[in-house]
């Protein structure tokens, strides 16, 4: 088999740049994010045997002062470094006895790309999908996503965010999911439903966003659920917990 291998490595970083500032207009000058936004986009290909183009952020500090941010990154660089063998359960240089072996026409694809859903001075919201095919029936799309308190260094859980201690709790966010869920084809068959240890969501400045990958509520093809549920409903539920409002606050 002859191999064609190359490797692009790409960055991008006035757009993105402004974007971050222009999404903050509104804030005052003291709670404008001190930071940067790098688009990278990373190709490694293998013509006759592999694809795999990883697009992500990497977040730069405007002073030194904002040290947290090397932990967002690491955590991102740490995921998209082993998602080829994560996900192909093998490394790429492998899967050309693999092909050869099943005597596939087709290549092992792996396809990382990002959505920034919410950047404070405070706080970022980061959803990734990531579409890995290893010779099956169908690809697979993946969501990952990352919180993080930029203030504490910390990935924020889901129930660092929503208290939900008791089922009377639970209850009240189900409730509102099945309110705000979408389903206009009558696709997925299951409602969404969620408890303290949900780990897919993220946060827009006025909802709290829930994913809910391929087969979960529906067949495959039904693709993956998204359901945003408004954070003032969320407050008026009693939902909230006391001291995160500051992810929230515009």
């Amino acid at each position: 088999m002859i191999k064609h291998t190359k490797i692009l490595f790409v960055i991008m970083a006035g757009f993105l740049a402004s974007v971050i500032i222009s999404c903050n207009a509104e804030l005052s000058e003291e709670d404008t994010p001190g930071y940067r936004v790098i688009e990278n986009e990373k190709i490694i290909e293998d013509t006759a045997c592999y694809s795999i183009r990883l697009q992500y952020p990497s977040f730069i500090a405007d002073a030194d002062s904002v040290q947290t941010l090397e932990i967002l990154n690491a955590q991102i660089e740490g995921f998209l470094d082993t998602a080829a063998h994560y996900y192909w359960r093998m490394p790429p240089d492998s899967t050309g006895q693999i092909i050869e072996e099943a005597g596939s026409a087709g290549i092992f694809t792996l396809d990382n790309r990002y959505t920034i859903l919410d950047t404070t001075n405070r706080f970022i919201s980061l959803k990734m999908e990531t579409y890995s095919y290893a010779l099956g029936a169908h690809g697979f799309t993946a969501i990952h996503t990352y919180n993080f308190d930029i203030e504490n260094g910390v990935f924020l859980k889901f129930d660092d965010i929503l208290d939900l201690d008791d089922t009377t709790r639970v209850a009240k966010l189900n409730a509102l999911l099945k309110e705000n869920f979408e389903n206009p084809e009558d696709c997925f068959n299951d409602e969404p439903t969620a408890n303290g240890s949900f780990e897919l969501f993220a946060v827009e400045p006025e909802y709290v966003v829930f994913y809910y990958e391929a087969y979960e509520l529906g067949a495959y093809y039904c693709g993956t659920a998204i359901v945003k549920v408004p954070v003032k409903d969320l407050r008026e539920a009693g939902l909230l917990r006391k001291g995160i409002g500051y992810i929230f606050t515009r």
